[in-house]
């Protein structure tokens, strides 16, 4: 079969690349006319919601022929809030082209992308776009990526200028254009790092002998391997121009499919093993995505990473160790879709109703269970609560979210039993934002977005003690319950601890569970602002009974009185959740963080070097963080990033929780 490749467009948001991938698809002959972006007709951005933003949201692909070559297209989102696609498409290709325009320079979304694949080992090009824009400096453009990534960075596609503006692209490979007086500094550095990938390469070139075609195409593909190459392109996606001399590089320059290093993997035993390429090895491979299509029902997009897949077969899950059949294979070119009977190494295809295989599980032959190792997922760092707008509706919407936690990893729903509400969380404001939209447009569910509340508790400070006395008479049977009880603070943390001291047959011991039950229920409300009471000792210690009229009710009841009294008078006080915060950014930023961590009440508790990022580890009152990850992406330009966790509970300064008690009766009483 022919060579395959597959590559990715990845980089900042609207730096082109989904009209570079429109460009690739004209020049390659599978549609007949560019879209364009503003009036919402491109292949690749095909959703309602990207037409809307005029932005990628999802990873698209589409596949077609050029010279002998079967070639696959991924153009990635930009924006930072969709990271997760992101991150599938970075597994589902084989080579990243880094798309940089021309009047922007290296951004916050160039510099994460090639962060982001060098981590995972891919082969990385460079494509600088937008050439035929008012304020592009190809000069500039090239010095920033030079100071950026070194050396390694060699132009093999120089542009042509008419004046200020591109008139045409030549490849630097092709031995006539080597000989022309105006490339002779972009030869030289090209051909200098070709000769160094390999010595004996290197003393030819040095004793003065021509390197052949096959030499610089054999050491252009081993310096892309191994990083130590990344070459760089040049043109215009909107105007054509670049387009055909990036497609021939990269299937005549490049390393197809099959000509990768081997992958590596772990069988069953959980042993590392490698997976040679090439469609005669036995069938691996990984779904690195799933969508829910309002027809189709769910669809898988799979990576075939070894041997050959075949539409309705059967193969195994190795993530969860079951078999399943695999219906109709078919390839994407943006949502048209064209059934294939087979996918061979190195293809990306789609199935519908693949049910037991959930996103990053691996697939392979029954007979050869392979596990990939699963990607690094960050965590959310916005949440909101989340309420079905109309009541019945409840069912429904734990569907769709179900289908949402499905199609991207980066979400988290869960409940928080602390203030019964459920929250959903995301890698930010305009991801939640299109996540939200999706429940009512694509799952036909409506839901009321809002701040999640602040989880607070209360506690007690010092010890105190109290009667509670139910007593009640109705005419006949009547009601009585009486208790003392002694509240104590306990650490930070510990929790609740009940001690029954009641001697002399003071009250009966079967009422003793009912005081204990009592006792939890007005815990549960607190009595400052309805907070839930924790880390507190209670004794009951004394009380008295009736014959007739004591029963269980009646003792739970005295039991809420008796802690109520007991707690009010033990100093109490609103503690607020303190959150573990981990914040990464460059070092110039580093003063800026610092600031707003302290003006947030936090303590910073350490700074440590991570790669050429600070991190800078601190404890901050979660009621502080709301915000943050907008405020931390406008304060460090969309270079920092955080995660946060739980850490424990502290005393809220006593002006603020104030404030906190006075708003929560004022709305109890509205």
């Amino acid at each position: 079969m022919a060579s395959v490749y597959n590559f990715g467009l990845f980089g900042h948001n609207r730096s082109g690349k989904t009209i570079l991938a429109e460009a690739i698809l004209f020049k390659a002959g599978v549609i007949d006319r560019m879209g364009d972006i503003n009036q919402g007709n491109t292949t690749m951005d095909y959703e309602d919601e990207e037409k809307r933003r005029l932005m990628s949201i999802n990873l698209a692909i589409a596949h077609f022929q050029w010279k002998k070559a079967t070639c696959h297209i991924v153009d990635c989102p930009g924006y930072m809030d969709f990271v997760g696609e992101q991150i599938s498409s970075a597994e589902a290709v084989d080579i990243g082209i880094i798309n940089i325009a021309a009047d922007s320079g290296i951004e916050v979304g160039t510099e994460k992308a090639w962060e982001m694949l060098k981590s995972r080992g891919l082969p990385v090009i460079i494509f600088i776009n937008k050439l035929d824009a008012e304020q592009a400096d190809f000069q500039s453009v090239l010095k920033q990526i030079n100071d950026w990534i070194g050396k390694k960075a060699v132009c093999v596609i120089a542009p042509v200028f008419s004046g200020n503006k591109i008139q045409s692209v030549v490849n630097l490979l092709d031995p006539s254009n080597q000989e022309k007086q105006e490339f002779q500094g972009f030869v030289q550095n090209l051909l200098d790092s070709v000769a160094e990938i390999d010595d004996a390469l290197m003393e030819r070139y040095l004793s003065g002998e021509k390197l052949t075609k096959e030499e610089i195409t054999y050491s252009i593909k081993k310096g892309v391997m191994e990083g130590s190459i990344i070459p760089v392109c040049c043109g215009s996606g909107l105007n054509q121009i670049g387009v055909e001399q990036l497609l021939d590089f990269i299937v005549g320059y490049l390393p197809s499919s099959s000509e990768l290093p081997p992958l590596k993997a772990k069988n069953q035993k959980g042993e590392e093993i490698e997976i040679k390429r090439g469609e005669d090895e036995p069938l691996s491979g990984i779904v690195f995505k799933t969508y829910n299509d309002p027809f189709m029902g769910r669809i898988s997009y799979l990576k075939v990473r070894s041997g050959t897949l075949v539409s309705n077969t059967n193969f195994y899950n190795a993530t969860s160790g079951s078999k399943e059949r695999v219906g109709q294979l078919f390839k994407l070119r943006g949502k048209k879709q064209e059934l294939v009977a087979e996918a061979f190494s190195g293809e990306i295809v789609a199935v519908a109703k693949l049910t037991g295989f959930k996103t990053f599980d691996s697939f392979s032959d029954p007979n050869f269970p392979v596990i990939y190792a699963m990607p690094s997922i960050p965590e959310a760092a916005v949440s909101f609560s989340l309420a079905p707008k109309v009541k019945g509706t409840e069912d429904k919407l734990g569907a769709a979210i179900s289908k949402i936690m499905d199609e991207d990893p980066t979400i988290k729903v869960f409940r928080d039993t602390e203030t019964n509400e459920t929250i959903i969380s995301g890698m930010g404001d305009v991801h939640l934002d299109v996540v939200i939209g999706k429940f009512k447009e694509k799952f036909g569910v409506e839901v009321i977005r809002g701040t999640p509340k602040i989880a607070y508790k209360e506690t007690i400070t010092t010890t105190a003690s109290a009667e509670g006395k139910h007593k009640k008479q109705t005419g006949g049977r009547g009601q009585y319950g009486h208790c003392f009880l002694r509240v104590e603070p306990l650490p930070r943390g510990a929790g609740f601890e009940f001690v029954d001291e009641i001697f002399g047959g003071a009250i009966p011991r079967q009422y003793i569970p009912s005081i204990e039950k009592g006792v939890k229920e007005a815990m549960s409300k607190g009595v400052l602002a309805g907070y839930p009471i924790v880390d507190i000792k209670v004794t009951v210690y004394d009380g008295s009974y009736h014959v007739v009229d004591s029963s269980d009710i009646a003792f739970q009841l005295a039991g809420i009185l008796a802690l109520q009294k007991a707690v009010s008078e033990a100093k109490p006080v609103l503690l607020e959740p303190i959150m573990n915060v981990e914040v990464s950014v460059p070092q110039e930023f580093v003063g800026d963080v610092m600031g707003t961590i302290n003006a947030k009440r936090g303590r910073v508790l350490e700074m440590t070097t991570h790669g050429n990022s600070q991190v800078i580890r601190a404890q901050v009152p979660l009621a502080e963080m709301s915000n943050y990850a907008t405020e931390l992406r406008s304060l460090t330009s969309g270079r920092g990033t955080f995660v946060m966790s739980f850490s424990h509970y502290e005393e809220v300064p006593p002006h603020l929780a104030e404030k906190i008690i006075e708003a929560k009766k004022a709305k109890s009483g509205a």
